[in-house]
């Protein structure tokens, strides 16, 4: 009788075929309110705006948005757009743990975060994706 052997399998899915993977770039830009970090993706293609994400209470853009973006029906719409993700103060990968005393920003002041980050970019419109949070801070902005 045959032995079973052990497979590994993985849940990523791989690259279409011709595609390699897209290089990020962190920046940080210091805002009113303290210092704000986001991550590009993508190059700026003329009169198109970008796709600008805010995540939830408690996660970063790669806990909330990477299985949105890795999902191969949205691979035509990442190829056309650049992305900024951006992480609210303290929520980034490697954060450091805020000094005793710090006072969090509200959720309107991370929403008036947004223009400088748009400012520092030299971006005039978006499209604002968000979660939760991210979503009110969002929708601040756009009322502001």
């Amino acid at each position: 009788m045959a032995e079973l052997q052990e497979v590994q399998i993985t849940e990523e899915k791989p690259l279409l075929p011709g595609q390699t993977p897209e290089a990020a770039k962190t920046h940080s830009v210091e805002t009113p309110y303290g210092s704000v970090t986001f991550t590009v993706y993508g190059t700026p293609k003329p009169k198109r705006p970008a796709i600008l994400t805010y995540h939830d209470v408690g996660l970063n853009y790669k806990s909330c948005f990477q299985p949105l973006f890795q999902f191969e029906d949205m691979q035509e719409i990442i190829q056309n757009f650049v992305r900024v993700h951006v992480d609210a103060p303290g929520m980034e990968e490697g954060a450091p743990v805020f000094p005793l005393g710090y006072q969090y920003p509200s959720l309107d002041q991370l929403a008036d975060m947004i223009p400088c980050v748009l400012q520092y970019l030299n971006f005039s419109t978006i499209i604002g994706v968000g979660v939760g949070a991210g979503a009110y801070i969002l929708a601040r902005y756009a009322l502001n």
